[in-house]
This record gives structure tokens, sequence and C-alpha cells, in this order.
């Protein structure tokens, strides 16, 4: 290929984390039909589960992985060996599950996990992370490694706090200031009067900036295709309306947000990808 060809444009990989202060408000799903959105619209997608100990996207989706994260980690296998496709343009990296050695990854495996990933970015155009739940040391480790962090809440009361105590911990951990909101399982006004809460009291106590980015709606749909380990299709009426707030998502201009560890792996990865093509 000639060295200047098709290189005058490439990008680092956009790199985003779905994150919520605690489980079950639908962070997997949001995460899976994120990258197969991006992927549809011709984005080479990666779909990295990263709640390792707990990992299930790729059970999720139905994939008959061939490893995962962990087996990387504990030296069986590198991610070409691991990383499998999910569809056209998505291919998902699994976390591994059951790995209670891997719940809290110490600095010699965050760099060793850091030196894998630096040859996966001059693949991709954007990166998918979907972080554990919480704010242990694996979570703050991956959330902060994206450019723009978005974290999921629903209507419940102890969402709400946990993603301050979430936001709260990144800010002052990681240094992170900005942050994209996404409300799951709820109508635009419900979502918006919820919003308006966690806002009211980061900008009381915090030196952040919120993005709000908009609203999930419940539907049984969600649940039916879930149980039966699919992506919704993109031509339900339930996907198109994710597909409006994806979109608000993926053209956030967010390139100057946050700039973490993994990111400039991921840049410098691709420079040596262009210097080697």
């Amino acid at each position: 290929m000639n060295g200047d060809e098709g290189m005058t444009t490439r990008k680092a990989p956009k790199v985003l984390a779905i994150a919520s202060g605690k489980g079950g408000v639908g962070k997997t799903m949001i995460a899976s039909h994120l990258g197969a959105h991006a992927a549809r619209k011709g984005m080479k997608t990666l779909l990295l589960d990263a709640d390792l100990g707990l990992a299930n996207i790729d059970v999720a989706l139905g994939l008959m992985s061939k490893g995962s994260m962990g087996d990387v980690l504990l030296g069986h296998a590198s991610f070409d060996d691991v990383i499998c496709q999910a569809q056209e343009n998505l291919d998902v990296l699994p976390g591994g599950s059951g790995l209670s050695e891997l719940s809290n990854l110490d600095g010699q495996q965050q760099l060793q996990l850091m030196g894998e990933l630096e040859a996966l970015g001059h693949r991709y155009d954007l990166i998918v992370i979907d972080a554990g739940a919480g704010i242990g040391d694996n979570v703050l480790f991956f959330v902060s490694s994206a450019q723009a962090p978005i974290v999921v809440i629903n209507p419940e009361p102890t969402s709400l706090t946990d993603a301050y105590a979430l936001i709260k911990t990144l800010s002052l951990k990681r240094g992170m200031k900005h942050f994209m909101v996404l409300m799951n399982q709820a109508d635009e006004i419900s979502a918006q009067l919820v919003y308006k809460r966690l806002e009211a009291v980061t900008d009381r106590y915090l030196n952040v900036s919120l993005d709000y980015v908009g609203a999930i709606p419940r539907d049984e749909v969600v649940l039916r295709y879930i149980r039966s380990q699919q992506l919704i299709p993109a031509t339900s009426e339930f996907s198109k309306r994710l597909g409006v707030t994806y979109d608000k998502i993926l053209n956030r201009p967010i390139e100057k947000w946050n700039r973490g560890g993994m990111q400039l792996f991921w840049e410098r990865s691709l420079q040596q990808g262009l210097d080697e093509a």
C-alpha cells in the first residue's frame, strides 16, 4: 500500500466508556446497541467488555467466544485469538466471567493490558467500553481511559445517588471533568426532571460539566430480545428511536474532553500503524 494513501484523514479511534453507579440499569444493552448502530453507519467498532470477572456481553449477544480478555491477562492467549465478530464492522472483546483474580487489576496488569491494546488502535474507528458498575479500581481505570464517559442512570433514587458517587470519584481521583448522561427506562419528561436533580448537585459540589444526551423509554421489546440473546433489529421502531440518541452521542465533538492513559496508547498505536503501512 502506498504510504500516503488514505492516511491524511485517518484519526485515532473515538473511545467511549459506558458506566453506571449501580448495576441493573441497562448498561450492557446500551453499549452493545451503540456499537451495533455505529457499525451499521460504517464505523469499524470494537465493543470491549471491561466488567472483568462478571463479563457477559458475549453471552448477551449469543456469541461463541474463543476466550476472553482474562485469558490475555493470564497469558493464555492474545487479543487476536479471542476477539470475535458480532456483525459486519462490529468486533467484540469478551471480558471473562468467574475470574475473581481479575476483579481488581494491579499496576502491572494495567500496563500489560495497555500494551496489548496498543496493537488494536489503528484497526478501529470507535472503541466502546462496557465498564463495570460502581467505583472499583477496574471501573476507574477503564472509564478514565476514554475520551468521554457516558453515565447511565434510571429513575430509581439509588441510581441517581450512585451516579453522583461515580462522577465525584472520577473527578477527584482521575481528574475527569466532562460526562455525558443517558437516562434509561424513562420518558423524556421524567428523564429531564431526574437529570436536573443530578445537575443541580454536581453544579453545587463538583467542578464538572454534564451533557444530557437523551432518554431511552421502557419497552417490552428490549426484554424479549435480551432473553433471546439477540440485538434488537435495526428496522424496529425502538431501534430507530435509539438511533436518534446514539447519533447525538457519536456526533458530539469530544476529542478534547478527557485524555486518559489508554487513549494516549491508542494514538501512539495509530501513528505506529501509519508508519509501518
